[in-house]
């Protein structure tokens, strides 16, 4: 309950919080440190002008840095305990209402800081307005509407929807007819997923003859697309292309949550844990779009940070990432009140204390941070392999060496992914056997199905690689999940096995420990993959492994499993045996759709490995269906329209190739290029039309490339 009166005296500067010299009223001066409360893209010395008086609630003081030896200086994280005022009077307007200038006064003054563009000052003197005793007289009727209808316009541009919406219907109720309260009632509309309604009100205003017809034609254009968005229609493209050249503003776009599932129900797994998930309402068909997502809080990550190695949640988010977040969940709590029940419906971890109905609209900050360590995801996800394959690949044909990741330099403006969270996407869980996937555009998160999905059954995605990691990796990582020794345990059937099977954990860990030295081996020694193979699990023994997981459904097999049937196709090739190598080759593809469905890279390199094997074994019908599926993957679609092409071609002789090939072959390689044009020739419908002599010369241009990546690659082991 305590209040200090502040001035500031000079001018603030911005570092991690924003940081200037005030005097209280006994000319006593010191420095105040303040977070949460300035935006990025704002100048603080707008916001806090030498002169300029405000109220410091419940302050406290703090050693900078948290170092005794610092000076101590106020500190306040809650943007809700600042309170600017003109007057010292003013202050205290909630404890003793003190008679202010009148109403029509108060509105103008509101509409010249409105038109200099300080909206806090504006809202101020709105709200000034409409709280003077004297604004229920008929006299003061106009100002009343107007002051409503003012407040309404710049509550949509601090983005506080509900208020907007609020003030704008108090508007249609006193004058049914004004034309600038129902516009704003529907822009508030449209950002609260309440489309159809915002397109039926503005298309009430064409037909009345608006004045700012082109403007309402506009917004008629944005909710049709909006109302279809709300509808799980999305035009991927153009938000791709939006993502790639708006840097400042993303887009906005509607939410979607499909009709055919449950969001935020109880779960109940067979040891009796029960717990918050999302689940099928019926039979979902694999490829199929469940849900669509704006974040409530998204930091674009900065290219020169981005890595190619898939890890959902990173414990980097935090310190590159997570100061942001906070800040700007804090001034959505501070900005629009409703928005702090959507918040604090999220898993805060370890945060135990329930949060009272009356506290939803506070800032909550150790609670805040809890719910961001539990639910936010990370920037690179594993769908985006393909693209930033497609990427590397560029780079490295055109320095004309093979680049290392550290010193890649490559654009990755076009996905526009980062660290963030969203409200319903955090409520699916983990498993090691997922059946969807996600995916960015900007600041939206689409959730995909990559399996069928039966009536009850629970979505879930990944949390952390499988191919990259192993179990004891995966379970040491989600023990520490929110912070040490606090996470949880992955309540799959694979995990459970192992947790309950120490012969066949063992055996899960000794074929990744092999699959990895293998793999290490072939890129430092340039050892051929069946000689690696052979030397660290000999026949016997991998005969011996399959023996012990043979009368296990595939899905438990997992990708344990999948990569010893690769090491086991590796070594059949090398023997000459190249039907035994493709059998083994589609059995890793099986266990892996199985384990993971169609929503990874692994997916798409366990279909070139088979068009490769399928190519040595002269099964060109097999190897034709195969690239049509990988054509028709959701990942290539996504690709920009000027890539997709190019990319499926040098992708496919990158990926298949060393599966049929150990050497480069001219004669081999126009046929594999011959497969690939007809794939694509199928798939537009039509025969190519290059003329012959171009076809000869892109060609040769491509086992030009295969050939000289082929003397990078050796050279470089």
């Amino acid at each position: 309950n305590c209040v200090l009166l502040l001035e500031v005296i000079h001018e603030p500067y911005r570092q991690i919080g924003t940081n200037f010299l005030a005097q209280d009223e006994n000319r006593d001066c010191i420095m105040v440190a303040l977070y949460n409360y300035v935006a990025t893209d704002e100048d603080p010395k707008d916001l806090f002008p030498v002169g300029m008086r405000f109220a410091l609630l419940t302050p406290y003081m703090k050693n900078s840095q948290d170092d005794r030896s610092k000076n101590l200086m106020l500190r306040c994280d809650n943007p809700q305990c600042i309170v600017p005022y003109d007057d010292e009077e003013y202050v205290w307007k909630r404890i003793t209402y003190i008679v202010d200038d009148n109403p029509s006064e108060l509105r103008e003054k509101g509409n010249q800081a409105f038109t200099n563009g300080n909206l806090k000052s504006a809202i101020n003197y709105y709200n000034r307005a409409l709280e003077h005793p004297s604004i229920d007289e008929d006299k003061n009727r106009e100002d009343k509407i107007a002051c409503l209808s003012n407040r309404a316009e710049v509550n949509l541009r601090e983005e506080r929807w509900e208020e907007a919406i609020n003030d704008a219907k108090d508007v249609l109720l006193m004058q049914k007819d004004h034309a600038k309260g129902k516009f704003r009632l529907a822009r508030g509309l449209s950002r609260s997923d309440q489309s159809k309604e915002a397109l039926k009100l503005s298309q009430e205003l064409l037909s009345q003859g608006s004045q700012d017809s082109c403007s309402v034609q506009r917004f008629v254009t944005e909710c049709t697309r909006l109302a279809s968005e709300e509808g799980g229609t999305y035009n991927y493209d153009g938000m791709r292309k939006a993502a790639r050249t708006t840097r400042e503003k993303i887009p906005f776009h509607a939410d979607f949550t499909s009709p055919l599932i449950a969001v935020g129900v109880n779960i109940q797994c067979p040891s009796g844990v029960s717990y918050r998930g999302c689940k099928a309402l019926v039979d979902i068909q694999e490829g199929t779009l469940v849900m669509a997502s704006k974040a409530l809080a998204f930091r674009e990550r900065d290219t020169s940070e981005m890595r190619v190695e898939y890890n959902t949640y990173e414990t980097t988010m935090e310190k590159n990432s997570g100061i942001h977040l906070v800040e700007q969940i804090v001034r959505k709590v501070w900005k629009c009140p409703s928005f702090g029940k959507k918040l604090y419906s999220l898993d805060a971890g370890d945060y135990l204390e329930d949060i009272q109905p009356h506290d939803l609209n506070k800032i909550n900050l150790p609670r805040i941070r809890a719910i961001l360590n539990s639910n936010s995801f990370a920037q690179v996800n594993e769908s985006h392999l393909l693209s930033l394959q497609w990427k590397k690949f560029q780079q490295t044909m055109k320095a004309g060496v093979s680049i290392p990741e550290s010193e890649s330099e490559t654009d990755f403006t076009d996905l526009t992914n980062g660290s963030g969270l969203w409200l319903n996407p955090s409520m699916i869980n983990h498993s090691c056997s997922p059946n969807c996937t996600w995916s960015q555009i900007g600041d939206h998160m689409f959730i995909t199905t990559t399996k069928a999905i039966k009536k009850d059954e629970e979505l879930c995605i990944l949390y952390a690689s499988l191919y990259d990691t192993t179990f004891e990796e995966r379970k040491e990582c989600f023990a520490k999940w929110v912070k040490p020794n606090v996470g949880f345990e992955c309540a799959c059937d694979h995990c459970q096995l192992l947790r309950t099977n120490n012969i066949l954990r063992k055996l899960t860990a000794e074929v990744e420990k092999a699959y990895s030295q293998a793999a290490q081996i072939v890129t430092l020694q340039g050892v051929k993959m069946a000689a690696a193979a052979e030397s660290i699990l000999p026949s016997q023994r991998r005969r011996f492994i399959f023996d012990q997981f043979s009368h296990l459904p595939l899905r438990l097999q997992h990708t344990a499993i999948a990569k010893l049937h690769v090491l086991e196709g590796s070594v059949l090739k090398s023997q000459k045996d190249n039907l035994g190598a493709l059998a083994s080759y589609k059995r890793a593809a099986e266990i892996g759709y199985e384990v993971r469905g169609t929503g990874t890279f692994e997916y798409l390199t366990d279909m070139w490995r088979i068009v490769g094997a399928a190519m040595a074994c002269d099964q060109r019908d097999l190897a034709l269906t195969s690239l049509e599926t990988i054509w028709n993957h959701r990942e290539f679609q996504s690709l920009p329209s000027e890539d997709k092409r190019d990319a499926f071609k040098e992708l496919t002789l990158k990926y298949s190739l060393p599966w049929w090939l150990d050497e480069p072959d001219f004669g081999r390689q126009k046929r594999m290029e011959k497969l690939i044009s007809n794939v694509l020739s199928m798939q537009h419908g039509k025969k190519s039309k290059i003329p012959r002599n171009k076809k000869k010369q892109k060609r040769e241009e491509i086992v030009r490339r295969y050939i000289d990546l082929h003397s990078i690659v050796t050279k470089r082991n």
